[in-house]
């Protein structure tokens, strides 16, 4: 089964007032089992947050309690080989990366997963750690 890591970017498309055709089918295939997606916990703070300063606190909410309840998504603790991991990506790479994206890179990396993003400057960031991941590109 196809593994994939969601970043924030996808989240705010879905939440979005009109998701995009290639999140809709993403998530369509999520709920079927059809594809193993895990999340770092904290890409959840991420989303309400969006959520919350364009809609408010009650609406950001809903959309991710309900968001958790509809899909199979794995929802990642990061234990101490990710903790560094994620924590050498920021080092290295500290005023392009947030520490979400590190956090999503990480998780990606060592689950050999495809990371979900909107995030244009993973490709322009040189390093060989990232070279390794396997991207897929949504656009607002």
């Amino acid at each position: 089964m196809k593994t994939v890591c969601i970043d924030t970017g996808v989240l705010s498309l879905l939440f979005s007032s009109n998701p995009t055709k290639p999140v809709q089918e993403l998530l369509k295939w999520i709920q079927a089992g059809d594809i193993h997606a895990m999340i770092p916990k904290p890409v959840l703070i991420e989303a309400f947050l969006n959520i919350c300063r364009l809609q408010g606190k009650e609406i950001a909410k809903i959309a991710i309690l309900n968001f958790i309840a509809k899909y199979p998504i794995e929802m990642v603790e990061f234990d101490n080989d990710l903790l560094i991991l994620a924590g050498q990506l920021k080092c290295q790479h500290r005023l392009s990366l947030s520490y979400i994206d590190c956090m999503g890179i990480a998780l990606a990396l060592s689950r050999k997963a495809a990371f979900h993003t909107t995030e244009k400057r993973l490709k322009i960031i040189p390093h060989n750690v990232l070279s390794k991941l396997k991207v897929v590109k949504y656009t607002f």
